[in-house]
């Protein structure tokens, strides 16, 4: 059955509509998560096979074979660990560390199709907003790291069990809202989140400058047939219609 409806054509059709659904469903139920682990794994593993099945469609094949996939059997193998350990143990508290390489590796993935010139807007958008979301992940995995091993990361205790709190972090560090609830104090953790909100700004450019370059040689190449008819057309007018011409008066007469 789960063959048949990744086969389908409604499937291949929306892929990248619903990878992104997952995305943000995950996004959106990371405090669920936090607060009931084992519900937690259950949305992992739905949204993992969601951007297993999905990623090929908006990144590098061989890259996602060779190093997603096997990170990605890591990385459910930690989350299960965690759902099910004692939280204190540090064996318990590898889903972050793993999910850094993860999500390393996707924006790898994602970003090794950049180079491949793309005609089409819709395909640009969807790989940009993916990648947007897994940066905005993959930097909250960083925050992670540094409030369990730096002394007063923050202006205030955040656990190491409220992943989504960080999460919100990052986001809103991303998109350079920055509401201010919650502030970096340690000088590193400031560096990390200076770096994050350049990055999203340096990554607006880089996805108009690829929405642009989508549609400029559709438009010169419509210029160039414009201007061939055109000295086609004149170059007729020279002597080319002029029988054309006297029959078309003569009719009219």
């Amino acid at each position: 059955m789960h063959f048949k409806f990744v086969r389908s054509r409604f499937f291949s059709r929306h892929v990248v509509e619903l990878l992104m659904g997952a995305l943000i469903l995950e996004i959106l139920a990371s405090p669920l998560a936090d607060a009931h682990p084992h519900a937690g794994l259950v949305l992992g593993i739905a949204v993992l096979a969601m951007v297993l099945t999905g990623i090929r469609y908006v990144a590098n094949a061989a890259i996602v074979r060779r190093t997603v996939i096997p990170l990605a059997v890591v990385w459910m193998v930690t989350r299960i660990i965690e759902a099910f350990a004692d939280r204190s143990k540090p064996y318990a508290n590898l889903s972050p560390i793993v999910g850094l390489a993860f999500s390393c590796a996707i924006l790898w993935a994602i970003f090794a199709r950049f180079r491949t010139p793309s005609h089409n807007s819709r395909g640009v958008i969807s790989q940009a907003f993916i990648s947007y979301l897994v940066i905005a992940t993959a930097y909250s995995q960083v925050y992670w790291i540094l409030n369990r091993f730096v002394d007063h990361a923050f202006n205030q205790a955040i656990p190491y069990t409220q992943n989504g709190t960080l999460l919100y972090f990052s986001m809103v560090t991303l998109t350079s809202v920055g509401y201010g609830g919650i502030v970096p104090v340690d000088p590193y953790v400031r560096n990390v989140a200076a770096l994050e909100s350049m990055s999203g700004i340096f990554f607006v450019a880089v996805v108009v400058a690829r929405l642009v370059s989508a549609h400029t040689p559709r438009f010169a190449a419509r210029t160039l047939a414009h201007e061939a008819n055109s000295h086609k057309r004149d170059r007729d007018n020279d002597g080319g219609y002029t029988g054309a011409v006297t029959v078309t008066v003569l009719s009219s007469d």
